[in-house]
């Protein structure tokens, strides 16, 4: 009943029939895994709320996939380069304010989960992605000097 209209909305936004398909299915997946737990209000709205949220982290892990992929081909390939990059991302990070410097360094450099960090600083999950994700954006606005060179290098896309 509500496949196709979550498939169409996960499409717009991903422009990719395969990932729409996946995000969709797996959420399907997951609603009957948890059946007999989840206690659901309003079925439609959870439903298209749940495709907006996993296509947020289809991205979110594109970008971090695409750093992590500048990473492994600078620190192969180029070792001073590597060095130089690091010195960009830690004085990009010292340019974020404060509290989502602090929420990007739990998660990105100690690992921490959305839910770990929004107990330890005692504030909602929204707003620990709320801050992670300004911390990619001007991370990826400061840093785009270093994405280009390094595309240039490798004649690959990262997006």
């Amino acid at each position: 009943m509500y496949w196709q209209r979550l498939f169409d909305f996960a499409y717009v936004k991903t422009h990719d029939s395969n990932v729409s398909e996946e995000i969709v299915q797996e959420l399907f997946v997951t609603l009957w895994e948890k059946r007999e737990t989840l206690q659901i209000s309003n079925f439609q709205s959870y439903l298209f709320a749940s495709v907006r949220n996993r296509v947020i982290d289809f991205y979110r892990q594109k970008v971090f996939d695409g750093l992590e992929s500048i990473e492994n081909t600078v620190a192969s390939d180029y070792p001073l380069f590597l060095e130089e990059l690091e010195k960009a991302l830690s004085d990009a990070v010292s340019q974020l304010p404060t509290k989502t410097q602090e929420i990007f360094r739990l998660n990105r450099f100690e690992g921490q989960t959305t839910r770990q960090i929004s107990e330890k600083l005692q504030l909602s999950e929204r707003t620990i992605e709320y801050h992670i994700t300004k911390a990619l954006r001007t991370l990826k606005t400061l840093l785009k000097d270093f994405f280009s060179v390094i595309l240039l290098l490798n004649g690959d896309s990262i997006f």
